[in-house]
């Protein structure tokens, strides 16, 4: 029962946008073996020894990671009407949102980023995720390590010269 129109698949294919909104809807241990195997050419054997996989793992993510792709680019143009009106491309959001988390970029990109994730219907999901784990990856700093900053000055000082 699975079928796909070839034709719209191919003419996806051939735009880098399309396929690169695709590819960020794959999971990312499916994502990383196409990308690995099809873009940079490695074999099975590499991909599973560097993620540490065994290789029917690794030759079993490449098929579903192919499989998916080809069916996230065959929903393409209904994404891409779901999409309209949103400032920023999910590939591009995804790739400022950590230092939009960390109040790193300036106030135009923010703004973008800002309004992509409040009309992006699958973008928030994955910010609300990373918000949660910067939270709580933050509560693992032991507050008895922490140099007082003064001290913290001082030495930063000395370090410099300066002291």
């Amino acid at each position: 029962a699975y079928t796909v129109d070839a034709a719209a698949v191919a003419e996806r294919l051939a735009d880098r946008e399309a396929l690169e909104d695709a590819l960020v809807r794959l999971p990312f241990d499916h994502r990383a073996v196409v990308l690995l195997h099809d873009v940079e050419g490695w074999t099975a054997a590499e991909v599973a020894e560097l993620l540490e996989i065994s290789l029917p793992a690794a030759k079993q993510r490449l098929r579903r990671g192919r499989m998916m792709l080809v069916s996230a680019l065959a929903e393409g143009e209904e994404r891409r009407h779901a999409l309209e009106g949103v400032p920023m491309r999910c590939w591009d959001a995804r790739g400022h949102v950590s230092d939009y988390l960390d109040g790193q970029l300036n106030r135009a990109t923010a703004s973008l980023v800002e309004t992509h994730l409040t009309v992006c219907p699958t973008c928030p999901p994955l910010y609300a995720a990373l918000v949660n784990a910067h939270e709580r990856l933050a509560d693992l700093r032991d507050p008895d390590s922490v140099i007082p900053a003064e001290l913290e000055r001082r030495q930063r000082a000395i370090a410099e010269g300066n002291g």
